[in-house]
């Protein structure tokens, strides 16, 4: 009942940040697409093969590529000036795999944002989905809720360093922005 209320909230907290080439990590059926300027180059990367024929059939404008991100490479020939992991990194089993990833995927001056359920939004998820009013399913495949402290840790471990936190949604939503950690 609510989860394209919290959707469109993510939305949102990121389209401030969408500069550039854009590459979407998880990116389910692409609607962050919706939000880009005319002309503006996106990728997009999604597990299940349903998803990518659907996404290839009905946003011919862009570039889909199948990964999973739990395990597979990114295998990405080009950088990207913002990469973003919208309500991703949660569902994510081994979230450093991919982190350790992204900075080989970013241009200079590039940034890294996430959203992701805060602990306290986590069990008012958890608790709305047992009422109907949020995934049951997408509560299920919860397996990795980050505090701003671990985020950061996860970040640094990985060659990323945190510029920008905000919290939303009456703070059960986070906001990490992210740049790779200059060599």
């Amino acid at each position: 009942m609510l989860s394209g209320f919290l959707q469109e909230q993510r939305f949102q907290a990121v389209i401030p940040y969408l500069n550039g080439s854009i590459l979407d990590l998880g990116c389910g059926l692409a609607n962050l697409t919706y939000y880009l300027k005319p002309g503006q180059y996106y990728v997009g990367i999604e597990r299940p093969e349903p998803f990518l024929t659907w996404l290839q059939q009905h946003r011919p404008n862009y570039r889909f590529h199948q990964r999973d991100l739990d395990q597979d490479l990114l295998a990405l020939d080009e950088q990207f000036d913002t990469i973003t992991m919208i309500a991703v990194i949660e569902h994510l089993k081994q979230p450093a795999f991919i982190l350790r990833q992204i900075p080989s995927v970013m241009r200079p001056e590039a940034h890294l944002v996430i959203t992701t359920t805060s602990p306290i939004g986590d069990w008012i998820h958890r608790f709305g989905a047992q009422l109907g009013l949020f995934s049951k399913q997408a509560v299920k495949e919860h397996h990795t809720i980050f505090s701003p402290t671990s985020m950061h840790t996860a970040l640094i471990q990985n060659g990323l360093k945190l510029v920008t936190y905000k919290r939303f949604l009456m703070g059960g939503n986070q906001l990490f922005i992210a740049k790779a950690v200059t060599r």
